[in-house]
């Protein structure tokens, strides 16, 4: 299964579908020779945008036209149908978890403190916003206190599978399920859980006021969320920008017009709007990755 990503959603907001085409056709052709793949990608880029001028163009469009859309969420393919099972089982789980502590050991050094931050209290109603591989997942899920529960969302019905798979592992499936569900959409009754937490997840998504709206509005007052995310969003965007002339400074305010993650400033103000006040922030900079930053906020009483 192939993702765009949320720049490149941006974009091509206005013919997503036929760039998710052609990047699918990219990976057909090019399966595992990275190399020539990107080659052919940034060839693409050129040839639909052309040039800065164009590229900002397209900012500006979405700046004003695009926004929250309906989600589709990812379909499965019968080729995929042996993993979906797969990824739900405790066999999967234990290699997840051994991949998170071996991270959390290396350059991952924040990610048993987040799982910290997260599990603030005994008896918690606990959501996350992207089970992705299942590092957040783990971090929550091997630190969770007595009463608690963790429901893990992903609009990737495989990524859910693997905070199934890590709750079989540590034994505690009774309190941890895997839930497809749209970040801006959330279904959950206003004013329901104790905190919601997020893994790199807005690093990854579009409309991040919208997401931290809705984290607002699912949380009872004095309920707590809790990220991690890149300090600068220049190292997960920088394939996209240089090519057009695109200075590591201009990323920040660039991406703070389309509503991608910014960076931290950006992310404390748009939580602040939505009614989240910041209680802690703590950056880490590991040898060999890039820069991140655990936020923690509290919605008002």
């Amino acid at each position: 299964m192939l993702f765009t990503m949320e720049l490149e959603d941006v974009l091509f907001f206005r013919s997503r579908k036929a760039y998710a085409q052609f990047k699918e056709a990219l990976d057909a052709k090019y399966h595992g020779d990275d190399a020539a793949y990107t080659a052919a990608q940034q060839a693409y880029l050129q040839e639909q945008i052309g040039s800065r001028e164009g590229f900002y163009a397209r900012i500006g469009d979405y700046e004003l036209n695009g926004g929250v859309d309906v989600i589709e969420f990812v379909p499965l393919r019968r080729e995929d149908l042996r993993d979906f099972m797969e990824y739900s089982t405790a066999e999967n789980g234990k290699r997840r978890c051994e991949m998170a502590e071996n991270i959390a050991n290396g350059w991952a050094v924040h990610l048993r403190e987040y799982g910290r931050a997260v599990n603030y209290a005994e008896g918690l109603a606990i959501l996350e916003l992207g089970s992705g591989a299942g590092m957040g997942a783990w971090a929550v899920a091997s630190q969770l206190r007595p009463g608690s529960t963790l429901i893990s969302t992903d609009f990737d019905p495989m990524c859910i599978r693997n905070a199934d798979g890590i709750a079989k592992h540590l034994g505690i499936q009774e309190r941890v399920a895997g839930l497809l569900a749209n970040f801006w959409r959330l279904p959950f009754a206003d004013e329901s859980l104790d905190a919601v937490c997020t893994h790199y997840a807005l690093d990854e998504a579009r409309e991040n006021p919208s997401i931290l709206a809705e984290a607002a509005r699912v949380l009872r007052p004095g309920g707590r969320f809790i990220l991690t995310a890149r300090v600068n969003p220049w190292d997960r965007q920088r394939k996209f920008l240089e090519p057009f002339g695109i200075a590591r400074e201009e990323c920040g305010a660039l991406l703070r017009r389309v509503r991608l993650q910014c960076g931290p400033a950006g992310l404390i103000e748009w939580a602040a709007q939505a009614g989240l006040a910041l209680l802690d922030r703590t950056d880490y900079t590991p040898g060999g990755s890039h820069a991140r930053t655990v936020l923690q906020f509290q919605k008002a009483l």
